[in-house]
């Protein structure tokens, strides 16, 4: 009898599960969880180069990223704009693309460091997975074919430099490239078969690999480094292949031709070689979906589109916008979408230059959008039927260009006093040392600009208290790509903006390394360090609360919903706080993983979950008075 009903209850829960695929989440209603779709499906669109296709004829490969699920490439007629979409078996994405001296094509991951290949003259069998070519590496940034027919890769985290051989199929781990930094970014092999590799961010390099002895060493002497511009201050080398055949190295301001292993400056480097196919025609542009062929011979140009079909694209940030609609930012590629409780509908607007919308914030029915890199500030007004990004007063969302120094990633964006903005950001590449930037929307620039406000950390949390008028903030310790933190403990403090110093900081909580969320309300300020909800006395500056969360906060996701209460996300779901009992009143577990928010909209919170918006409505709780 109970081997009957376990069995019964075992179907039922089968039934349920395979409802539930079929049709997706519950309908939404009080307490119930419920998928809005997927916004975007474009995909993130990383190269495009000529290769073979398979019969003797060539065609154009578009190499395409999705974060929330795998990459693909898309074989597309030149011609005719033919396609056929191929889709790895591994790999969110690759940077590193190149028609190999084999006849197959050739991607390089990110996430993995693997190396894919497609042969063309056999596409049943798709992208392969070549392997894996050092154990230690998580991305494979550039491609670049070596005299003796092996193709060289440019890694990260340990700024290396490994090498397949098509024929062989041979793999080598050719090791470090410099004993310190993460990156070796760019590489390029020269007319004597050397391989020149850029290296970053810290500490600028450029490393030569002699493919015959397998010995590499530096080519920025002491010399070198001392003038102009070579120094130990930070930045990329880059190095590049040009149409003379020779490889040129920049950096700052400097330009170098390569002679073996003499470098030369110059004052400008020649074009970069030109997108051909074998007949002289030029891809003078491509985009995700089309293309445009030039004839140099007749002077006259084709356009082409080309279909794909896309997984969803990964949203990276929610948040409210004017006329209460919920909107949200995909990372690489960055689109910005909308979504309208009223009409249950969703809209792709488009697109920015960026990787991703950090933070954003309503002003005058108008919304504010930073993006990475360089916190670029954008004002979108959705009263314009048209969206037309650039930096003409006729453009919208119109850019108004990087916040300031210290800003790559900008982080938390808040209301503060007398109307201005607030700030927080990651630091560039190399660098440690975030900012706090006060932005002025009637004049649309920075006005202000703090950098180290927390020495060697970063600013990732913001909050106005407007009892004591005071701006607080959480940091972390991580600096910005490349670098290692310095600090071992990450810090809560607050800032005057009346007198423009800082007035407050501490490490309230022992080894913490972020403060992810901050808000304030009712004279009090709260603050999340992983599973933990913080309540802090602005007047006392100390911490008077600790309230365990059943998960790890979720950045920027902490606000007050219409009834009064602090409502917040973390990884695993939703949780209310009633701010007058100091508890927590309501939790809920999501069906899918939280990755990012923060939108609270008609009493509930919206959030994103890979490709996914989804809504939580709140149920109703008795609140405290």
């Amino acid at each position: 009898m109970m081997i009957t009903l376990m069995k019964a209850i075992n179907l039922c829960a089968l039934l349920l599960f395979c409802f539930r695929s079929i049709f997706g989440a519950e309908q939404s209603g009080p307490g119930k969880f419920e998928s809005l779709g997927i916004p975007v499906r474009k995909g993130g669109l990383m190269g495009c180069i000529v290769g073979s296709n398979g019969r003797g004829g060539e065609a154009l490969y578009f190499n395409f990223n999705q974060i929330s699920g795998k990459l693909f490439l898309v074989q597309v007629d030149p011609d005719t704009g033919e396609a056929k979409q191929f889709n790895a078996p591994q790999g969110p994405g690759a940077w590193a693309l190149i028609a190999g001296p084999d006849g197959n094509i050739y991607l390089g991951t990110w996430d993995g460091a693997l190396i894919l290949r497609f042969d063309p003259r056999q596409p049943d069998k798709g992208i392969e997975v070549v392997g894996k070519p050092s154990a230690t590496e998580d991305y494979l940034w550039q491609y670049d074919i070596g005299k003796d027919g092996k193709i060289y890769a440019c890694t990260y985290p340990q700024a290396k430099l490994v090498s397949f051989d098509p024929k062989t199929g041979a793999m080598e781990d050719l090791g470090r490239l410099h004993a310190t930094e993460m990156y070796s970014r760019t590489l390029a092999v020269g007319p004597t078969g050397k391989v020149y590799v850029g290296i970053g961010p810290e500490k600028g390099d450029l490393v030569v690999f002699d493919p015959a002895t397998k010995q590499s060493h530096s080519l920025l002497t002491p010399e070198i480094r001392a003038a102009g511009g070579w120094s130990n201050t930070g930045g990329f080398v880059g190095v590049s292949r040009r149409i003379d055949g020779n490889v040129y190295a920049e950096f700052g301001t400097n330009v170098m031709r390569l002679d073996d292993e003499t470098l030369t400056r110059v004052a400008t480097a020649p074009d970069r070689p030109k997108l051909k196919l074998r007949d002289g025609r030029e891809i003078s542009s491509f985009e995700r979906g089309g293309f445009t062929v030039f004839n140099p011979a007749t002077g006259k140009s084709v356009e082409h589109t080309f279909k794909y079909a896309g997984n969803g694209d990964h949203i990276f940030v929610v948040g409210v916008g004017p006329s209460n609609c919920v909107y949200g930012s995909t990372v690489m590629p960055l689109e910005v979408f909308r979504y309208d409780p009223r009409s249950s509908s969703s809209e792709d607007l488009g697109a920015m230059p960026g990787g991703e919308v950090y933070s954003m914030i309503e002003d005058r029915q108008k919304l504010y959008l930073c993006y990475y890199g360089g916190s670029v500030m954008n004002l979108y007004d959705p009263a314009k039927p048209i969206w037309k990004f650039g930096t003409a007063a006729d453009c919208n969302p119109v850019s108004f260009g990087g916040v300031g120094d210290g800003h790559l990633r900008p982080r938390a964006m808040i209301r503060g006093p007398g109307g201005l903005i607030y700030i927080g950001s990651e630091p560039p590449y190399g660098q440690l040392g975030g900012a706090l930037g006060v932005w002025d929307p009637l004049q649309n620039k920075t006005i202000e600009n703090y950098r180290h406000i927390v020495t060697n950390q970063s600013i990732v949390s913001l909050a106005w208290e407007t009892n004591s008028g005071l701006i607080f903030g959480g940091s972390a310790t991580v600096g910005g790509g490349g670098t290692r933190p310095t600090e071992k403990e990450a810090r809560f403090f607050a800032f005057d903006p009346k007198t423009k110093h800082k007035v407050f900081e501490s490490a309230i909580v022992p080894e913490a390394t972020k403060y992810a969320a901050t808000f304030a309300a009712n004279g009090k300020v709260f603050t999340a360090v992983g599973p933990k909800l913080l309540e802090f006395d602005p007047r006392t500056m100390k911490v008077v609360k600790t309230i365990p969360l059943p998960g790890s906060q979720v950045e920027i996701s902490l606000g007050q919903n219409r009834d009064g209460m602090l409502v917040g996300l973390t990884t695993k779901g939703v949780y209310v706080f009633d701010m007058a009992k100091s508890e927590l009143v309501h939790t809920a577990t999501a069906p899918v993983p939280v990755n990012c928010g923060f939108a609270i909209v008609d009493n509930a919170v919206y959030f994103g979950s890979k490709a996914e918006l989804w809504r939580y409505p709140f149920p109703a709780l008795s609140v405290a008075r």
